[in-house]
């Protein structure tokens, strides 16, 4: 397809640099913030606080992640966070004001998915129990406030 132009725009347009770049930023800026042209909108407001999961063993010693359950912290969260929502969305509360209960509840969930993927040639010797965290760090007065990890649950490890 071919657009003719009259002849004095076509010499200008002939003479442009980056033609095509420029017809993307025209277009860009036109669609602006639609699906799929995004400009990550997930990173464009940092929260004052975040949270991970790991597990443990008995005596609270962190265990690789994927080394042993073939998923990683992220993977863990992200279960976790959509095993919260729906607690709290049957009772009509959100996410942000989750009970101790429906914390623990949603550990204990993610725990029992992963302990269906664990590599027992990968666990270190000795390990009985596996406990999972939540670790929250909060942003205050500058630095990162020092908060104590929150207990969801404990498995103990199956046997094979």
């Amino acid at each position: 397809m071919s657009i003719s132009l009259p002849p004095r725009l076509d010499a200008i347009w002939q003479r442009l640099p980056f033609r095509s770049l420029l017809l993307v930023v025209l277009f860009l800026f036109v669609v602006k913030e639609r699906y799929p042209f995004s400009n990550f909108p997930m990173y464009s407001n940092l929260d004052e606080e975040a949270d991970i999961l790991y597990v443990t063993d008995q005596a609270d010693q962190a265990l690789p992640m994927d080394a042993v359950f073939r998923t990683g912290s992220g993977t863990s969260k992200k279960m976790y966070k959509k095993e919260l929502n729906s607690l709290t969305k049957t009772t009509g509360r959100k996410l942000e004001v989750a009970t101790p209960e429906d914390r623990a509840t949603a550990g204990r969930a993610v725990m029992a998915t992963i302990l269906e993927r664990i590599r027992p040639k990968n666990m270190p010797a000795g390990v009985t129990h596996l406990r999972l965290y939540r670790k929250t760090f909060r942003l205050e007065n500058g630095g990162l406030a020092h908060l104590e990890p929150e207990f969801l649950a404990e498995f103990p490890v199956p046997t094979p």
